[in-house]
């Protein structure tokens, strides 16, 4: 009797920020890799913060501000107050992010299906309750070398997202 341990993947959820603008060429080609076998649909996905205090200020946004790239501290705010009644605004914000478009463009060329999702709330949290919603099977990550003080001190999305997702993880890290 044989057993087949082969798993089809149907779903890649690819969580895209703005430090991976530098390597999104590598993060496109390993999605690719995963989802052209099996003709999955890639859910390419970006967390906004919940609160003003847990967006990254060590990356400048276009705006200008502490905040996410596409938006400015109003549009951020109105955001936040709308997301309860409207949680299809925040997709709509997301697909206008400059590096998520980067990679839809490049899905797009290759001809695999995708969708854009947008999630609020604490980034770690928010990616794995999006894995769920849209039943991943794979998870493809990205992350630069840090020093085990700075993973002590200012944690690590990449590395919550390799413990504590519910499938298989694939990360891709930065040259």
């Amino acid at each position: 009797m044989s057993v087949d341990v082969s798993v089809t993947v149907e779903t890649v959820l690819l969580p895209i920020d703005d430090a991976d603008e530098d390597r999104i060429n590598r993060i496109v080609d390993t999605v690719l890799e995963v989802a052209r076998p099996t003709d999955a649909t890639v859910v390419v996905a970006h967390a906004i913060p919940d609160e003003n205090e847990t967006v990254a200020t060590t990356i400048p946004a276009i705006t200008g501000g502490n905040y996410p790239q596409v938006l400015s501290p109003p549009e951020y705010d109105d955001l936040l107050e709308e997301y309860p009644d409207d949680p299809d605004a925040v997709d709509e914000v997301v697909a206008e992010h400059e590096t998520v478009q980067s990679v839809t463009d490049r899905l797009e060329e290759a001809g695999v299906d995708y969708e854009v999702r947008g999630a609020v709330g604490d980034p770690g949290e928010a990616i794995l309750e999006l894995a769920s919603d849209v039943d991943a099977d794979r998870l493809v990550v990205s992350g630069s070398r840090r020093s085990p003080t700075d993973k002590a001190v200012f944690g690590s999305l990449s590395q919550t997202l390799l413990l504590e997702a519910s499938c298989p993880v694939t990360f891709v890290q930065s040259d």
